[in-house]
């Protein structure tokens, strides 16, 4: 079959889309994790290893293992050397002063090109369009970019049904595209836009040379925790007997 990344004909290895760590941190125990959809008539689905597809050979699936393998590192139950900051007796955010911008870029713009490429239904509310070979073009010279190229926010909930991993989706903020990955408590917006970053998230976006900010997220006050229940509520009723 053809790889979706260099166009060879080879060998496509069973390669996961998000990586498996981030899968595995919500699991309990032996038990299959349980992969919640909002596709109408589909129900919660068993998993032990997370989303996957065959889409790369194995020389093309190389290319972003270290970057796969930084972001697991970084993003933990707490960002790595983080500091978190507060106001009000409240956690605002966790400042991480020291942190490889161009291995955690990469890894979320290779993210998106691989969600997008995915044929799985759990990725088919990603599309990057035309910015699908701006991103290959991005992996293929392991360039980071600027701050506005696919200029990316990391935030964190923390709340245990906020490990569970909902559907990817592309949303508008402010007329501008973004990609909304969840992670394990984690999630990354990500531009997919050539215009410009909203000037509320122009300082706390990804950027060479300044701190790293994980935005703390109420997520008892998101619409991600009424969601999350009525998926959990709908998946438990329409299990097949």
């Amino acid at each position: 079959m053809k790889c979706k990344f260099c166009g060879n004909e080879s060998a496509l290895i069973k390669a996961h889309v998000i990586p498996a760590g981030f899968f595995r941190r919500i699991r309990q125990g032996e038990k299959p994790l349980e992969v919640i959809t909002n596709s109408a008539g589909e129900y919660t689905k068993k998993s032990q290893i997370g989303e996957y597809d065959r889409i790369v050979c194995k020389v093309c699936e190389a290319i972003w293992q270290e970057w796969d393998k930084y972001a697991q590192q970084l993003l933990a139950e707490e960002p790595l050397n983080g500091r978190a900051r507060y106001h009000d007796n409240r956690r605002i955010c966790y400042m991480v002063d020291n942190y490889e911008y161009g291995k955690l870029k990469l890894f979320f713009i290779s993210l998106a090109w691989r969600a997008s490429v995915s044929s799985r239904k759990f990725f088919r509310r990603v599309s990057l369009g035309t910015f699908e070979d701006i991103a290959k073009q991005h992996i293929m010279n392991s360039d980071p970019g600027d701050s506005e190229d696919f200029s990316i926010v990391v935030s964190k909930f923390d709340h245990p049904l906020a490990k569970g991993t909902l559907d990817p989706y592309m949303y508008q903020n402010s007329g501008v595209n973004y990609i909304r990955f969840y992670m394990a408590g984690y999630i990354a917006d990500m531009k997919v836009d050539h215009k410009p970053t909203p000037n509320q998230l122009s300082l706390i976006t990804m950027a060479e040379n300044r701190p790293l900010y994980v935005i703390c997220r109420d997520f008892t006050k998101s619409k991600e925790l009424n969601l999350a229940k009525k998926l959990i509520e709908a998946n438990q009723q329409t299990k097949p007997l």
